[in-house]
């Protein structure tokens, strides 16, 4: 297009409605008031990551998010839906799954009835072979204790379990904490997969390298507020201001 036709043209620019909006979002744990206003979008098809030291506010923002948390107050749209008020249940069947820091793995339950456990809430759910194709890993241990696998193994069978769901958008908390560098690549390839399949992912990460390697953006939580906003150029010029902030 010339520069005279962009002058004249009359088409409006569009733009993708978020797949998760949160605006002005405070959240309590009894007296206590973690969250102050967080604001935030995550565009569809995007790797989004929360970045901060810890005690700042990210997990219990992916919490408020899946309504797990006693109080909220704000607003939370998924995919233009206002969720604020719904129950957790409720705000999963409107297409988001949640892999919270601890795995959520049952000693009760062998890595082949963890796949089967959740229910489908939209279109496009893994079935349990796609699930092993995804992380090989656990298709040698389909018959072993959840709570028998490796930590690694434990975190690939609670992303596997999230998509069997068939949500588009999936919050990760905290994925590669503790795991070996083989099995953090490993999970780095697997969140890059999925956004390349049209997932929508919402990562906190304490790994700034690692969260430099997937995601899009970056909002910085800080004392319970958004700190600062960087998009992939913006992140790479403020490098060094970022780690002083995140202590590294």
């Amino acid at each position: 297009m010339t520069d005279a036709a962009a002058i004249h043209s009359s088409e409006p620019m569009l733009t993708p409605e978020p797949m998760l909006a949160i605006r002005d979002l405070h959240a309590w744990y009894g007296e206590s008031h973690v969250l102050h206003g967080i604001d935030l979008e995550v565009p569809p098809g995007q790797v989004v990551t929360l970045l901060g030291r810890n005690g700042a506010g990210k997990s219990t923002t992916l919490k408020s998010i899946m309504g797990i948390v006693p109080r909220r107050r704000g607003s939370i749209c998924l995919q233009g839906t206002e969720t604020i008020g719904l129950r957790p249940f409720h705000i999963a069947r409107h297409g988001v799954a949640f892999c919270p820091e601890d795995r959520g793995i049952y000693a009760t339950l062998d890595v082949k009835e963890h796949l089967e456990l959740p229910k489908q809430v939209d279109d496009g759910g893994f079935s349990t072979e796609q699930a092993l194709d995804l992380f090989p890993n656990l298709r040698e241990r389909l018959h072993s204790p959840g709570t028998k696998l490796s930590g690694g193994e434990q975190q690939m069978l609670a992303i596997a379990r999230s998509l069997r769901t068939g949500a588009p958008l999936l919050l990760l908390d905290e994925p590669t904490e503790g795991l070996a560098p083989s099995i953090v690549e490993q999970i780095g390839d697997t969140i890059k997969k999925l956004k390349s399949q049209g997932y929508t992912i919402l990562l906190v990460e304490q790994n700034l390298r690692f969260a430099m390697e997937v995601a899009d953006q970056f909002y910085l939580i800080d004392h319970g507020q958004v700190a600062a906003h960087y998009d992939r150029d913006g992140i790479e010029k403020d490098i060094d201001a970022l780690l002083a902030r995140l202590g590294v």
